[in-house]
């Protein structure tokens, strides 16, 4: 519990239990009425430690002895509190403390494969089929050879094969302005909507709207290409 406004912190004792290697701080803390016992142990082991810090504390009436257990890593400081009650309470004597290595978990053993089973299973089925044949009269249908997409062929200088005339040949004219049909063939960047240059291709192959800006394509390797497009 970190102190706060009407925290009082009584006066700190320390106790040494093993000389050199650690030390433990009993304090009493009051908020709102209520007494709280914090131990705080600074371990210099090289291995983690489970600690029993025991401190006498009386009340008015009556004393009795609190005991915190915490557990502090190698070269670690940890510290635990105690709700003792309301009203003050104050220190009977040093606090007590002692250091044990925690139990080690034994590993989970590995699961036994289960054992594989082999089922033989022998049927013999009889079945009587009749089959039926009707029939049916051949429909041959000649479909005609669709017509050349606009710039298909050699006149798309490498473009993606597409129905809406994108090409990378400077034959075709500018787009200066976002079509949707754009990214349908092409890979847009996040903000291809927000363009007002003309379209271009960037060298990590999307497109953008920041062609004849500056920065163009500055978030996606710099510029490569324009892209044109024919009448459609």
């Amino acid at each position: 519990m970190s102190p706060d406004t009407g925290v009082r912190v009584a006066s700190v004792r320390t106790a040494t239990a093993s000389p050199g290697r650690t030390t433990v701080r009993t304090s009493l803390l009051k908020v709102g009425g209520k007494s709280y016992l914090s131990a705080r142990v600074t371990s210099a082991y090289g291995t983690a430690k489970r600690f029993t810090v025991k401190q006498r504390v009386c009340a008015p009436s009556t004393c009795r002895t609190v005991t915190l257990a915490l557990t502090v890593g190698a070269g670690m400081t940890g510290w635990q509190e105690r709700y003792l009650g309301t009203g003050s309470y104050r220190r009977s004597g040093a606090p007590t403390v002692s250091a044990t290595t925690p139990p080690t978990v034994p590993a989970a053993p590995a699961p036994v494969p289960a054992p594989t089973v082999t089922v033989t299973v022998r049927e013999t089925v009889r079945e009587t089929v009749t089959v039926v044949v009707t029939a049916t009269p051949t429909v041959t249908v000649t479909v005609p050879a669709p017509a050349p997409e606009p710039g298909a062929g050699d006149t798309l200088c490498g473009a993606p094969a597409n129905a809406y005339g994108f090409t990378f040949c400077a034959t075709g004219a500018r787009v200066t302005a976002p079509l949707t049909e754009t990214c349908l063939v092409f890979s847009c960047i996040d903000n291809f909507s927000e363009g007002r240059g003309y379209l271009v291709m960037c060298k990590d192959g999307k497109v953008s709207m920041s062609g004849g800006l500056s920065g163009v394509c500055s978030y996606h390797d710099g510029w490569l290409k324009d892209v044109y497009r024919f009448a459609t």
